[in-house]
């Protein structure tokens, strides 16, 4: 019995070490770990550099990694629900849907449009560049 409830202690508190977000600030000194670890978080200006630096090294499989994540339109604030009181789905889905979007990131969208364009690292695919540059001049 001990055993099984240790296990599920176990499972339980690693779980949720896939929630927890490094302190970025920790990591000023080194220029480069500070942008990975603000990329991860889900930095879009952060995204953009990295996409920019493996691009300049043709590295286009990262590069379209991270420009894609960077070109994503995204919320203005997350919700940590973490610290929001114990409410209803219902309400928070509200309160979610009330948060305005932000576009993604202008120069990573432009980007992805002359990748897809010129077929740099992929095949050509219109398709996909007028995706990127529907998000740029939004109707």
């Amino acid at each position: 019995m001990i055993k099984y409830l240790f296990a599920i202690f176990a499972f339980l508190s690693l779980s949720s070490c896939a929630y927890m977000q490094t302190d970025c600030a920790t990591l000023v000194g080194d220029r480069d770990q500070y942008r990975s670890c603000m990329a991860a978080q889900g930095d879009a200006a952060a995204q953009y550099e990295l996409g920019v630096a493996a691009f300049e090294v043709e590295n286009y499989d990262r590069a379209i990694h991270w420009l894609t994540r960077a070109a994503q339109p995204r919320r203005a604030g997350d919700i940590n629900f973490l610290e929001i009181e114990q409410k209803q789905r219902r309400e928070l889905s509200y309160e979610e849907d009330e948060i305005p979007m932000l576009p993604g990131h202008r120069g990573a969208q432009r980007l992805l449009v002359r990748i897809y364009e010129e077929g740099i690292g992929v095949p050509v695919n219109p398709g996909m560049a007028d995706r990127y540059r529907d998000m740029i001049n939004p109707i």
